[in-house]
């Protein structure tokens, strides 16, 4: 399990702080997440030790995106920010997040693709349906598959059979910021009995805003929150 994890679990998440390597670019974001945190922890005549409790004004004085990832089955909560974007032949952008610690996640579109890190890692996952139903913000049916790190140098496969649904027009919040949002559900059959994906998407641009994923038998579910686009 990842460090920046389970310290959550300790009570002291890493928040965005001291991100380094990779590119240029994600280096100078991490820097400026950093700052911007120290900053206004300063200004309270604060010592930057964590928890930290998220609030609107923490969130706007952040001058990168910010994703929060909890897993359900711990308790453990982390905080990232961007480290690469890329595309390949797959459907939708490919986003690298990292932690303090270079563990990281990379969702396809806000659909959780590989993680790092994490233990039991997902080395790879094939969820193009899911993928083409938030691009176009239409349920679209289609398998999952994940690739998942058996911890004995090898590779193990699950395959998911999987139907989309449209719950419906919603109104989340996330740290007292209001979205509108379609509800996409899919539900999804398999060896591992039967799994759940929901992704609540911005109505106006198919930005994922939060969801819950299942990555695998060990790890669970996760669930995300873009705290800042």
């Amino acid at each position: 399990m990842m460090r920046a994890f389970t310290s959550a679990l300790a009570g002291c998440v890493l928040f965005l702080a001291g991100c380094t390597g990779g590119d240029e670019t994600s280096g100078s974001q991490a820097a400026q997440a950093k700052a911007a945190l120290q900053s206004l922890l300063a200004s309270r005549g604060e010592q930057p030790a964590l928890p930290l409790e998220l609030t609107p004004q923490l969130i706007a004085s952040l001058t990168v995106p910010s994703l929060e990832i909890f897993i359900e089955n711990s308790g453990a909560v982390a905080y990232l920010v961007p480290f690469s974007d890329r595309r390949d032949g797959g459907p939708g952008a490919l986003r690298t997040w990292r932690t303090a610690d270079d563990s990281q996640v990379t969702l396809r579109q806000g659909v959780v693709v590989t993680t790092r890190g994490i233990g039991n890692d997902l080395n790879s996952s094939d969820a193009n349906a899911a993928v083409k139903a938030i691009r176009t913000r239409s349920p679209i049916s289609g398998p999952h598959t994940l690739y998942l790190n058996n911890g004995e140098n090898g590779i193990s496969r699950i395959d998911l059979l999987c139907e989309m649904r449209s719950v419906g027009a919603e109104t989340i919040e996330i740290v007292e910021r209001k979205f509108n949002v379609l509800h996409l559900q899919e539900n999804c059959t398999g060896t591992k009995g039967i799994i759940t994906y929901d992704y609540w998407i911005d109505r106006n641009d198919a930005t994922v805003r939060q969801s819950r994923q299942w990555i695998g038998p060990e790890v669970g579910y996760v669930r995300t929150r873009l705290l800042k686009k």
